[in-house]
């Protein structure tokens, strides 16, 4: 219906439109050219009025003063410019949905998709795989220096210096308890005390049983040379009675005075005796103090020589030592490793242990620094196997790599490395790129290139592989020089 204005005379066909039931409106629905007059209605105004009020309809707004003005008012290059936009507007998605229709229809097996770039053309040639193996160890020093307890009882440590620690020599790194010495130390002073006056009691004792003994000799002594006089009166002075008389007492003098000097040198003997026990006895508890006080000096462990302090292992809990610790002599207490020469202990299971020998060449990377790679070679590699851990079941060999060259300034005892060993260089053999093997139902094909345009695939059989390339037995399949594509095609 078209209608003329009532103030420019202006005359527009309006298009009666149902009443919306979803109440999206189509901009091309709602809005006609008016051949008369080629007056264009502003199509997006018009949306939002109707947005406004879904429910009313074009021809009550026909009544409506105020639109009838506002549709008319619009200059014919403001129309236009309008009507551009819309166009611009509706061209747009429908460019995309056609560019998306067109790329879906022309692609097949042989385009490829935009995620996945075309395959190329590759020869089969002839390399070697090298087979390598990755042992996991950790950093040690060459030389270190192990200061192990020397005390001949059972001490409580009570000083360690931090752990990794540089100390140098004559530094303290290790001080025992001494408190239980120092009390022995006491006590045994004051037993030898002891002993020397019991020493000084028993001699003196001994002098005076002596000097008794001494008296009655000399008693004895008097008797004894009376009778020897007596005994020279002849016969013919005195009676002969008193004569043998005299006979018997000089024979019973000289008896007892030599039975009194044998009591005498026994009595000497036996009190030399007994004072060697006690001065035996004094001595052990002398020889018994100069060992608590060399265990008094022990109490206190310097460094040998300069070092990074590592604390020993505490075997019975399975942890390093710490303070507080209760340790016998020969208890391992702390390492000294000597930083300037450092190498790898690894371990290397009981299967790969044979493949190994000695001077075989490897890279070393430590998990801390993986961009520095140091190179080296294996050193020694253990004769028996032992278990890997204390509650594993595998076996492994204790490898040891020399490292060609050391980084004092990053490389500390303990870090873990890791070993790349080559184990075997094989023959030059066949080698396709990965990508170019497929594996269908365990059969591995690649595509080969027949003339120009013919493809064929061929199963192949692999022997090894690397990161790279698959090495494929040269059964007369394919052959060197081959052409085939570096990658399937994906199927639809």
């Amino acid at each position: 219906m078209c209608q003329n204005h009532p103030h420019t005379g202006t005359a527009i066909e309006l298009v009666a439109v149902n009443r919306f039931q979803s109440y999206d409106v189509s901009l091309g629905s709602i809005a006609r050219v008016c051949p008369s007059r080629f007056q264009y209605l502003k199509l997006s105004e018009a949306a939002d009025v109707l947005s406004d009020n879904p429910r009313q309809t074009l021809e009550e707004m026909k009544g409506d003063e105020a639109l009838t003005h506002w549709l008319f008012g619009m200059g014919r290059r403001r129309a236009v410019f309008v009507c551009c936009l819309l166009f611009l507007a509706l061209l747009i998605p429908a460019t995309l949905v056609i560019r998306s229709d067109s790329s879906n229809g022309a692609a097949g097996p042989d385009s490829g998709t935009p995620d996945e770039p075309a395959a190329e053309v590759v020869k089969v040639r002839r390399g070697d795989i090298k087979k390598t193996l990755l042992l996991d160890g950790e950093l040690r020093a060459v030389s270190s220096r192990t200061i192990f307890s020397s005390t001949s009882e059972e001490a409580k440590i009570t000083y360690l210096p931090p752990e990794g620690s540089i100390v140098k020599t004559g530094e303290r790194v290790v001080e025992l308890d001494n408190t239980a010495i120092l009390t022995r130390i006491t006590d045994i002073e004051e037993r030898i005390i002891a002993a020397e006056n019991d020493i000084d009691r028993t001699r003196s004792q001994h002098e005076g049983a002596l000097r008794d003994m001494e008296v009655v000799l000399s008693n004895l002594w008097l008797a004894y040379e009376q009778s020897k006089l007596d005994v020279n009166v002849p016969t013919s002075v005195v009676p002969r009675r008193k004569y043998q008389e005299n006979q018997l007492a000089f024979d019973k003098g000289k008896t007892e005075y030599d039975n009194q000097l044998a009591k005498i040198e026994q009595k000497k003997k036996e009190q030399a005796a007994e004072l060697q026990v006690k001065v035996i006895e004094k001595d052990k508890l002398g020889v018994r103090l100069n060992q608590i006080k060399a265990n008094l000096a022990s109490m206190t462990l310097t460094a040998p020589a300069d070092g990074m302090v590592i604390y020993g292992e505490h075997w019975m809990e399975r942890r390093k030592i710490q303070v507080g610790d209760m340790v016998w002599g020969g208890f391992p207490l702390v390492r000294l490793p000597d930083l300037k020469q450092m190498e790898v202990l690894a371990q290397v299971n009981e299967v790969d242990g044979p493949r190994l020998s000695i001077g075989q060449k490897g890279q070393v990377r430590l998990d801390s620094y993986p961009d520095i790679e140091i190179t080296g070679s294996v050193k020694s590699i253990a004769q028996t196997a032992i278990k890997a851990s204390w509650m594993a079941k595998a076996k492994v060999f204790l490898v040891v790599i020399a490292l060609d060259m050391t980084v004092v300034e990053i490389m500390k005892p303990g870090m873990s490395a890791q070993v790349t060993l080559a184990i075997s260089d094989q023959p030059a053999q066949l080698l396709v790129p990965r990508s170019a093997v497929q594996f269908e139902e365990g059969s591995a094909q690649v595509m080969r290139l027949e003339g120009e345009t013919n493809r064929r695939p061929v199963a192949v059989t692999v022997l090894s592989a690397d990161p790279f390339y698959y090495a494929v037995a040269d059964d007369g399949t394919i052959k060197q020089g081959d052409r085939i594509l570096s990658r399937w095609a994906r199927e639809e």
